[in-house]
C-alpha cells in the first residue's frame, strides 16, 4: 500500500512540474480542470508543505496549557459517565449483532469508542430539550439510545443533505438541506445544556459549512449551550494519515480559543485525553470487558460550553 502512495505521488509531481513548466500549459490546465470538475479542482499559485506542524511531541504550546488547566473537569466527567456503564455495555460491539438498524454499535468506521461514550453521557447527564445535529449518522444512534433509555424528552433534529436512509426514523426533525442554504434562525432554538453536534465536512472554503458554522452560528449561541465539533485533535495537527484530505476546520476552532480563551469552556478535548494516561485510564475497565477489546478506545471530539 505504501509503495503505490509513493507512485502516486511520483506522478503527480511530474504531471505538476510539467505544467508549472511553462506559463501556456498552466493556462491549458486550469481551463481543462473548470471544465472537467470546477467544483472539486483547485489550481494553487504556489507549492505548500503539507506536514503536522503540531505533533504529539510538540504540541501548540498555548492551546495545550489551556486545555491542561481542565484536566480535573475532565476526569471528573469521564467518572460520572461511568454511571452508564451497564447501558453502554448493551450496545453491539459487533455490527453484525444489531437488531435494527437504527442501534448504534461500537463496530464502526466513523465514531470511535470515546466519542460513542460522551455523546450517550452528555445526553444523559445534561438531559438537554434538544439535540440539534449538523450531519448525521453513527452519532444520531447513539444519541437515540440515551434519550430512550433514560427516558428524555429530548428533541432530535437533523441536517444533513445525505443521510443514511434509517435515521430519519429516529429524528423529530429533519432538513435536507446543505447547512450554507438553511435558516440559521433554527440554531436560536438551543438554549441552556442544548447540544449542537457538528460533524459537517471540516473545510473551510467561501461560503462552506465550516465557514458557516464559525462566522454565523456559533457567535448566536446563547450562554450554556454545549457544542460538539467532530474530528477535532487540538492541541496537536491533524494525523499524518490524513495529509491528503486537506481539512482546515480545527485551526478555526484554534483561532477562538486562542483570541478570547474565555468564550469556551472547554469540557472534553477527547484526542487530548485519549493520549493522557491519567484520563485514559478512567475507562480502561469498560474497555476490558469481554468482547469489547478491539473496539478503538480513543475519541476525535472536542466538547465545548458557551460562556
Amino acid at each position: 500500500m505504501g509503495s503505490l502512495k509513493k507512485i502516486k505521488h511520483k506522478l503527480i509531481r511530474k504531471i505538476s512540474n510539467k505544467i508549472k513548466s511553462s506559463k501556456k500549459n498552466l493556462v491549458r490546465f486550469s481551463w481543462f480542470a473548470n471544465q472537467v470538475s470546477p467544483e472539486t479542482i483547485v489550481i494553487l499559485d504556489y507549492p505548500i508543505k503539507l506536514s503536522q506542524r503540531y505533533t504529539l511531541k510538540e504540541p501548540h504550546e498555548k492551546i495545550l496549557n489551556l486545555i491542561e488547566k481542565n484536566k480535573a473537569e475532565y476526569k471528573s466527567i469521564l467518572e460520572n459517565f461511568l454511571k452508564y456503564e451497564d447501558r453502554l455495555k448493551e450496545i453491539a460491539s459487533n455490527k453484525q449483532d444489531i437488531i435494527r438498524g437504527t442501534d448504534p454499535t461500537w463496530d464502526n468506521i466513523w465514531l470511535p469508542g470515546l466519542d460513542g461514550v460522551s455523546i450517550y453521557g452528555f445526553i444523559a447527564l445534561m438531559r438537554p430539550k434538544l439535540f440539534l445535529e449538523i450531519g448525521s449518522g453513527n452519532s444520531t444512534k447513539f444519541a437515540f439510545k440515551a434519550i430512550k433509555d433514560n427516558e428524555l424528552t429530548t428533541k432530535v433534529v437533523s441536517i444533513d443533505p445525505h443521510p443514511r436512509e434509517e435515521i430519519d426514523i429516529i429524528c423529530d426533525s429533519v432538513i435536507r438541506s446543505p447547512l450554507e442554504e438553511v435558516d440559521l434562525k433554527i440554531f436560536d432554538q438551543l438554549e441552556e445544556n442544548d447540544i449542537l453536534f457538528i460533524d459537517n465536512s471540516h473545510r473551510v472554503f467561501m461560503n462552506s459549512d465550516v465557514t458557516t458554522v464559525f462566522l454565523d452560528i456559533i457567535p448566536r449561541l446563547k450562554k450554556g449551550v454545549i457544542i460538539q465539533i467532530h474530528d477535532i485533535f487540538l492541541p496537536y495537527d491533524y494525523p499524518d494519515s490524513w495529509i491528503e484530505r486537506y481539512y482546515s476546520e480545527q485551526y478555526m476552532l484554534a483561532s477562538y480559543i486562542l483570541a478570547n480563551p474565555d468564550f469556551f469552556e472547554i469540557l472534553m478535548p477527547s484526542f487530548f485525553i485519549s493520549n493522557e494516561i491519567g484520563l485514559k485510564s478512567v475507562f480502561d475497565e469498560f474497555w476490558d470487558s469481554e468482547g469489547f477489546e478491539n473496539i478503538p478506545r480513543h475519541g476525535q471530539s472536542f466538547w465545548l460550553r458557551i460562556k
